[in-house]
């Protein structure tokens, strides 16, 4: 059925009801000119959502020719974020070590690496240089001002990497056209989505066993009782094939994280 549909914006508002929690969604169908939004004017936390727009960034220098695949990068162990979620750290031995560039892009997207996504930031000149592109794309609700670290240091500033649900589903019709990346970058950036394994409850939760679903989610910590962001948004292939996008951004939410994620999967049912 056509996102447009009112049944649909319906099944999607009897889902948050009664939720201590704002939700976000935004779902363009195959067919759909433009996306369904609710919660149009809400401003939404990435947290690591951020990771697909920074890796388009990486992937598009790659393609200009501005950096390498192959390059690699050294990583001083006492150097990089302490106490944080980075499976790469565990991946390699030594107090120093060299990482390539495309192994930073997969452990950052497939894994959501805190650490490999701050040392990819440096490569293309910080957030600044992230937002810019972004803009640069024709998304003009989506702003980027921090990497990890600094969400790290204070869990205010998280806030400051906001998208809109238009936003969210903007970025997701960039990478499903085709028009940003050379084939072997879009390629690679689907490989990784395909592979994430992060948030298997949100977006894929309720969805039959092998549909393929690229998606990027983001997750914040839980303060105080209440959880400022569980996100997901991806590219859903449906049977025939055609891609269904679909972002659900849960925000300050007093409910378990176990009901978070379900309000997520809950939409693709």
């Amino acid at each position: 059925t056509s996102a447009q549909s009112p049944l649909l914006k319906e099944q999607i508002e009897s889902i948050v009801i009664g939720k201590k929690a704002t939700v976000g969604v935004a779902v363009w169908g195959p067919d759909d000119l433009e996306p369904l939004l609710i919660n149009p004017f809400e401003k939404f936390p990435m947290q690591s959502v951020f990771k697909l727009h920074l890796a388009m960034l990486v992937l598009h220098q790659v393609d200009q020719g501005k950096l390498d695949l192959n390059q690699t990068v050294i990583v001083n162990r006492a150097k990089v974020l302490q106490n944080t979620w980075a499976p790469i750290m565990k991946a390699y031995q030594g107090d120093e070590f060299s990482v390539p560039v495309q192994q930073l892009l997969q452990y950052s997207v497939s894994h959501s690496d805190n650490v490999a996504c701050d040392l990819l930031f440096e490569l293309v000149g910080g957030p600044a240089a992230l937002h810019d592109y972004i803009q640069s794309m024709g998304i003009k609700e989506t702003a980027v001002v921090a990497n990890e670290a600094q969400m790290h240091a204070d869990d205010q500033v998280q806030y400051q990497n906001w998208t809109s649900m238009k936003g969210a589903a903007e970025i997701l019709k960039k990478f499903e056209q085709k028009t940003q990346l050379s084939e072997t970058s879009q390629a690679l950036l689907w490989k990784w989505m395909v592979e994430t394994t992060t948030g298997p409850e949100r977006l894929k939760g309720l969805l039959p066993a092998g549909t393929v679903v690229a998606h990027k989610t983001g997750t914040s910590g839980i303060k105080a009782g209440k959880t400022a962001a569980t996100n997901d948004l991806g590219i859903i292939l449906l049977p025939d094939g055609r891609p269904l996008l679909v972002a659900v951004f849960v925000k300050d939410s007093a409910e378990s994280s176990r009901t978070n994620e379900a309000i997520i999967a809950q939409v693709l049912r």
